[in-house]
């Protein structure tokens, strides 16, 4: 069965157990061994570690992982979990095929754009648009930051979109499902 490394920020909701636990069941429904933060049932949990043992839990599982999926769905903001994104890259460094997911169907442009609802400049020299603060918009119709995408495109995975913007993001697991089955193949 191979290991699959569950990247995302639902250890911080206040139901992360159930919520990682559900995660868990239908990755093994669909044929993978979860693995990754939250995913070890009989350990401590992760508010009586350390932020170092937290960090070597989490290395140790995306090095036996055999492939990664991961939630951007954007948090705490308009883009991915930093911690997640610092998973995404560390498994595409390790030669392992990610995946992701979001919940959130907007493009990462559009959803810069939508903070500042006004004062919107389009740049003359790279018609970009660039916000109040002058700094110039990432447009380029993806997920999320294009290094995020491009990267696991890259390495054959894939980023599956919600169609629609779930009532409950944080927890909605469709896309998350649907990533699965893809996987799966």
């Amino acid at each position: 069965m191979p290991t699959i490394y569950l990247a995302g920020p639902e250890v911080f909701l206040p139901d992360a157990q159930t919520v990682m636990g559900e995660k868990r069941r239908l990755a093994r429904s669909f044929g993978f061994e979860p693995t990754g933060p939250g995913s070890d049932e009989n350990q401590a949990p992760v508010g009586q570690l350390t932020a170092a043992a937290i960090y070597q839990r989490n290395d140790g599982a995306m090095r036996r992982a055999d492939v990664c999926l991961a939630n951007i769905t954007p948090f705490r903001g308009i883009s991915a979990d930093p911690g997640t994104v610092y998973e995404i890259g560390f498994m595409i460094a390790l030669g392992k095929r990610v995946w992701a997911y979001t919940n959130h169907p907007d493009d990462y442009g559009t959803r810069v754009r939508s903070i500042w609802y006004s004062g919107l400049d389009i740049d003359e020299s790279s018609g970009r648009p660039r916000g109040p603060d002058g700094l110039s918009i990432e447009n380029h119709g993806k997920a999320d930051n294009l290094m995020i995408d491009i990267g696991i495109e890259e390495g054959g995975g894939r980023v599956i979109r919600a169609a629609t913007l779930p009532a409950d993001p944080e927890r909605d697991l469709a896309a998350y499902t649907e990533a699965l089955r893809y996987l799966r193949g």
